[in-house]
């Protein structure tokens, strides 16, 4: 039933619209080489251009992920020279006044000692200055004696009778 009735709409179609088939082919050919050119000229190098682009994008994104690593890395280094170098000096100040401490010991051990030996040689010194003047004032005092001696009895001795009344003298001090 609407068979018929569809089959004379489509022949009233194109005369209706003004749908002529030589036109219609003529403009999809025309569109088909507008898309064909657009495409090939047009739309292949722009993607082409931003492939390239998204791949430079990609490739810095790496290099920066890279670049952010090294600088993370080389931090690291960084503070462990700095900790080394820390741990060194720290060693090296406990190695100086580990030093010093032994130095100072030992200077003083040595200033100890060599007190020691003046204070020892200054008491020699004395015992020697004193046991030298005791020896002059023996001599002295016998000098006395014998002199006193001579001048009581009033006789000249002799060095024989010095000597005698010198060891008397000595001998009762």
């Amino acid at each position: 039933m609407y068979q018929p009735l569809l089959a004379a709409g489509l022949q009233e179609l194109p005369e209706t619209f003004g749908l002529h088939a030589e036109a219609f082919i003529a403009h999809c050919i025309a569109f088909t080489v507008l898309v064909f050119i657009i495409v090939k000229f047009g739309l292949k190098p722009v993607m082409t251009l931003l492939e390239e682009r998204r791949k430079r994008i990609v490739e810095g994104e790496e290099m920066h992920a890279r670049s952010q690593k090294e600088l993370a890395e080389v931090q690291a280094a960084g503070e462990k020279i700095l900790d080394d170098a820390r741990e060194s000096g720290r060693k090296e100040m406990e190695h100086a006044r580990a030093t010093a401490a032994k130095l100072q010991d030992d200077l003083s051990a040595k200033a100890s000692a060599e007190a020691q030996t003046v204070i020892e040689n200054a008491r020699k010194q004395a015992a020697l200055d004193t046991q030298r003047e005791k020896d002059a004032l023996k001599g002295e005092f016998a000098r006395l004696v014998a002199q006193a001696t001579a001048q009581v009895t009033g006789k000249v001795l002799t060095e024989e009778d010095h000597r005698r009344i010198n060891a008397e003298a000595i001998s009762h001090l």
